[in-house]
């Protein structure tokens, strides 16, 4: 099988997006597929090709708008409109040009929009089908735009196939496709277990930290604003704050005004081994987001045997209860959060949540290997069913 997998969002130098984006190649690999990856090339307008691995070989495409995510570039109208417009006529070449000499089996979007637009027309160009798989943003925040809704909505409703990473998601998404079947298929990625550099020290006291993207809607300046709580109530803690983005600064200004220096670290960026090593340091992992599906930190967290404290988006809240993992709090509720914190912060309290066997059943369901088996499945069981007499595959068809 050959997969032409489309994606706005795969890491590439410091590039952090789509992460869990090799694991499941190398996974769908294992399966016996072959993947060829059409993506931007964010650090030259010019199209080049790359081969990863046996399995996987990467076109980065041309444009000229460089790392600057699409819906910011919408946002700007007409100066922001040229560079989407680039983008999508690039991308659908670049496509094209894969799709005649390579011959893929089917077309893989990752993201309903802008990967499942492309797609779409790909896919009415060759003849070759296509499925898409919903990751949250573009369900939950992109959806709601009244001028990008009927977009997603027919690139879901024609998708020959339909995935989600979310249980919540995967209804929403059926929605917005007219009631069309989608599965559920999870995104995970496994961290280096290298010993890294230690983040926490030994003697520091509760100890809990939120990994992701700095950005309004991942909900580290709630976190910030329950550290502010914590502190007010003589509570000893360390908080780490770990990844990087545009929220930055509005965070480091957060911490230095309420004094919170000595309690919530800003780390940036780490090396995937850091991650790892603070995790299995960590008392808790908090994910404080204002939108989610299921962030791949949720999975890391439980590869790490650690209790959560979640808001209640997505399925996050869903999950969090139905395997004891921790505290579900509503979204944007500092206090809230920080009661569950005061809470996780006794040992004998926070002990009681973690089970071998439940953190194993819900790692397994969630796992790279689950995504990409149900994905591999699906698209197989697709292509007998829409096969000719005599077992000719799509690339035959043409």
């Amino acid at each position: 099988m050959k997969i032409l997998l489309i994606t706005s969002s795969f890491p590439r130098s410091d590039s952090i997006g789509g992460m869990f984006i090799p694991d499941t190649i190398r996974a769908l690999n294992d399966l016996g597929a072959g993947v060829h990856v059409l993506t931007q090339n964010c650090c030259a307008a010019r199209t080049t090709s790359e081969f990863l691995w046996a399995g996987c070989t990467v076109t980065y495409f041309g444009w000229g708008g460089g790392s600057i995510p699409l819906v910011e570039l919408i946002s700007r109208r007409a100066s922001g409109m040229f560079f989407v417009l680039q983008y999508l006529f690039n991308g659908f070449f670049a496509g094209r040009r894969i799709c005649r000499s390579w011959q893929p089996d089917i077309i893989f979007a990752e993201w309903l929009i802008p990967a499942g637009f492309i797609a779409r027309m790909l896919s009415l160009s060759s003849g070759i089908p296509y499925a898409c798989r919903a990751l949250g943003s573009d369900v939950y925040i992109a959806a709601e735009n009244r001028l990008m809704r009927p977009v997603i909505r027919h690139i879901a409703a024609k998708s020959h196939l339909l995935f989600a990473d979310g249980f919540d998601l995967c209804r929403r998404t059926s929605a917005l496709a007219g009631g069309k079947e989608c599965f559920f298929a999870a995104t995970s990625r496994k961290l280096d277990k290298i010993k890294g550099t230690g983040l926490p020290n030994k003697n520091d006291p509760f100890t809990f930290c939120c990994v992701g993207r700095l950005h309004k809607v991942k909900g580290q300046d709630i976190l910030v604003a329950a550290c502010a709580i914590l502190q007010s109530r003589q509570m000893d803690f360390r908080c780490y704050l770990v990844g990087a983005g545009e929220e930055k600064e509005n965070l480091e200004k957060m911490i230095f005004n309420l004094s919170l220096q000595q309690n919530v670290i800003l780390t940036g960026r780490v090396a995937d081994n850091d991650v790892a090593e603070l995790l299995g340091k960590a008392d808790c992992l908090v994910i404080p987001s204002r939108s989610e599906s299921i962030p791949l930190v949720m999975s890391e967290g439980l590869a790490a045997g650690l209790p959560l404290i979640v808001s209640n988006v997505g399925d996050m809240g869903f999950l969090a209860e139905k395997y004891n993992l921790g505290y579900v709090v509503p979204a944007e509720d500092a206090a809230g959060l920080a009661d569950a914190l005061r809470k996780m912060g006794d040992e004998k309290l926070r002990s009681a949540f973690y089970n071998a066997r439940r953190y194993a059943e819900l790692s397994s369901l969630l796992s790279t290997e689950s995504g990409a088996r149900i994905i591999y499945d699906k698209i197989s069981r697709y292509a007998k069913t829409t096969a000719p007499a005599g077992g000719k595959t799509w690339s035959n068809k043409r």
